[in-house]
């Protein structure tokens, strides 16, 4: 075989011509187009190796280079994905609460698994309020109910605590599986016994254990899950199966109970994410146009009646005491206090509260210069904040000017959803009975004639109570006591009329914001009590708020016995069933017709003020954007507004907004330090 030399070709430079040990190639087999394709690659790969060996550690070995390389740039890695991994890491183990800094903004309580901004999911909210309803009321519990809030945020850390805590949880189904494991070891146990002692005899099958039958549940510890013997296993299958239809109706009535508890919860949380139904309302594109979304509030519709005249049935209602008896008599007195009559009044329940929110309540009161009764239910003497009855009664003047508090303190005794007796009021998720409000001819105390129910509900029998103190010309207000703050005298626009009677005062909340049917526990307390049937109708309806009307005394006194009668009809018992009763009387026409000649027992004249055009002002649907950014709140005056600028004689919900809410809490710590200093002075 001839060969040829490598050559150049024609426009270029020569190749090398070199192997990859670096010996030249005088002798290639290959043609010249071969020859500068690899001539070209043994070049590259040569100058590689060149610059290896001169360059990068030219006395360390190829092998040990790339190991060294390996770990440098695993560490850049390492260093690049540190903040990604520390993350990720919070994730899988965080549960979010105040230790959550750890994670790149990151909040306190309230988010889950250390992502920021994630709210709790209702099922966390579910299972945690459960637990907490039920360890409160268990003395057995009490050290797993310390074991879950003492370990707080830091015990959700690690899933190991959550494990923990899970095992922690009394549980009468796990329990009882274990137990029917013992109870079936022990009839191994006996089996086995037997079998070692009749090998290789004949046995009595009757009196034997070998192959009875058995009970996949625990049936307690009278009854094993097995017969003694296969004699018996007919009479033991007849007590298993009762046994077992006894235990399915204790699961049902549990289930209910735990059916009940969730749907307290529901209630609560839906009452604290009403937002979401306001939200809800409206065009989307007018959210962002607060001119345009402002004049549209400014515009509300009229809120007014539907057409329905009420019957001569439902035009008068009985007295709350007609349930106790025909001869029934009031024997509540005051705690503290005296009623003065003629002058106007403010009714209010406030039991459970502590100090500030009394300050907060009369002090803003007496700043405006109201000069009447204010009258409070409070929780019995043992059960008081301190420093409250102290505070009160250095404000009852019985005589002369000023405010004037009157104090009743009424005992209730309280049961669970499930029926089973409570201890207090469960911030009004327990159903109550009142002690000792009525009595008979001589004075005797006679039972509670109603069914327990929340005390939200049977305030209206307090309140009716306490307006009989009153002339019929006398003012009364019925309102909240947490959220409420005076700025002017709620009473001084309607004093100008002279004296006036029956007529009652209704405030709505935004119409825009806010109606029966969007409101999802409006429309809840409305089905819950009357159907669909009845008040669907109203669904598209404004909503009017029960924690704030006034009136004349005798039309107030109208509307207290139609609310009371509206539970003896109902019997609703859902937290908030008032304000389902509150609407339907009014959207009802049996409390008579806006500018109507119908007269309704004592009310001759009923108005409804929308929201920020009256008295009292009802901020709470007011939720997408600041007071201030609505024009309902002066930071510099520290004034709530009307929608004119005229500033609202009563703010109530103002807690939902958060300049109004801070500027109220620092009037608050004034007014307590002004009230201890006073007080060691």
């Amino acid at each position: 075989m001839m060969h040829r030399k490598k050559h150049a070709g024609a426009g270029r430079g020569p190749v090398s011509p070199l192997f990859d040990d670096g010996s030249i190639n005088n002798d290639s087999a290959d043609d010249g187009g071969s020859a500068k394709r690899k001539g070209r690659r043994i070049g590259t790969g040569q100058t590689l190796s060149n610059l290896s060996k001169n360059v990068c550690f030219p006395e360390v070995p190829v092998a040990l280079k790339l190991v060294i390389c390996s770990f440098v740039a695993f560490a850049i890695l390492m260093v690049l994905t540190a903040k990604v991994r520390r993350t990720h890491f919070h994730y899988r183990h965080n549960s979010g609460g105040s230790n959550n800094e750890a994670v790149p903004g990151g909040g306190g309580g309230g988010q889950i698994r250390g992502v920021p901004g994630m709210p709790v999911p209702l099922t966390d909210r579910l299972k945690q309020g459960l637990h907490l309803q039920s360890s409160k009321n268990d003395n057995n519990n009490n050290e797993n109910s310390k074991a879950y809030n003492d370990g707080g945020d830091n015990s959700a850390s690690s899933s190991i605590a959550a494990s923990q805590r899970m095992l922690a949880q009394p549980s009468r189904f796990v329990d009882a599986e274990k137990k029917l494991k013992q109870q079936l070891l022990k009839l191994l146990e006996k089996q086995n016994d037997e079998k070692k002692k009749n090998r290789g005899k004949e046995t009595d099958s009757n009196n034997s254990v070998l192959g009875v039958k058995i009970s996949n549940r625990y049936l307690g510890e009278d009854l094993l899950p097995y017969p003694e013997s296969k004699q018996l296993e007919g009479e033991w299958e007849l007590r298993m199966n009762k046994r077992k239809d006894e235990l399915r109706k204790e699961d049902e009535t549990e289930w209910k109970s735990l059916m009940n508890q969730y749907k307290d919860i529901m209630v609560d949380y839906l009452e604290e994410n009403e937002h979401v139904d306001h939200n809800m309302v409206g065009a989307p594109e007018s959210l962002g146009d607060n001119e345009n979304q402002q004049q549209q509030l400014q515009q509300q519709p009229e809120l007014k009646a539907v057409n329905s005249v009420p019957s001569s049935d439902n035009a008068t209602w009985p007295p709350p005491t007609k349930k106790a008896g025909d001869d029934s008599t009031i024997i509540l007195k005051p705690a503290f206090g005296t009623h003065r009559p003629s002058s106007n009044a403010i009714l209010v329940f406030a039991e459970g509260y502590d100090l500030s929110i009394y300050l907060s309540f009369v002090e803003s009161l007496v700043s405006t210069g109201y000069s009447g009764d204010v009258v409070f239910s409070i929780s019995n003497e043992s059960k008081l904040k301190p420093g409250v009855k102290d505070y009160l009664k250095s404000k009852s003047a019985e005589s002369g000017e000023g405010v004037n508090i009157v104090a009743y303190e009424v005992d209730w005794t309280c049961f669970k959803k499930t029926g089973e007796a409570a201890h207090g009021t469960g911030e009004g998720a327990n159903d109550c009975k009142m002690n000792n409000v009525f009595g008979d001819a001589v004075g005797n105390p006679v039972d509670d004639p109603r069914e327990p129910r929340p005390v939200a509900t049977a305030r209206y029998e307090l309140y009716w109570i306490w307006s009989l103190q009153y002339l019929k010309e006398s003012w009364i207000m019925l309102l909240d006591v947490r959220d409420v703050w005076f700025q002017l005298d709620p009473f001084e626009q309607v004093a100008s009329k002279g004296k006036v009677t029956g007529e009652l005062h209704l405030f709505g909340e935004n119409a825009d914001a806010v109606r029966l049917g969007t409101s999802a526990y409006n429309k809840r307390w409305l089905l819950t009590a009357y159907g669909k049937e009845h008040v669907s109708p109203y669904f598209n309806e404004p909503v009017i708020c029960s924690g704030s009307t006034m009136g004349n005394q005798d039309a107030i006194e109208t509307y207290l016995r139609a609310m009371v009668a509206q539970f003896d009809v109902t019997n609703c018992k859902s937290k908030g069933c008032d304000q389902g009763f509150h609407n339907y009387l009014y959207y009802s026409g049996q409390l008579g017709k806006v500018d109507g000649d119908t007269r309704v027992d004592s009310i001759s004249t009923l108005f409804v003020h929308e929201q920020g055009k009256g008295i009292i002002n009802n901020l709470g649907a007011l939720r997408t954007k600041p007071l201030e950014e609505w024009g309902m709140y002066s930071k510099e005056k520290e004034l709530v507004l009307n929608w004119d600028g005229s500033t609202s004689p009563v703010a109530h919900q103002y807690d939902r907004d958060k300049e109004v809410n801070k500027m109220v809490k620092g009037k608050k710590k004034l007014f307590e330090e002004q009230w201890r200093f006073g007080k060691q002075g």
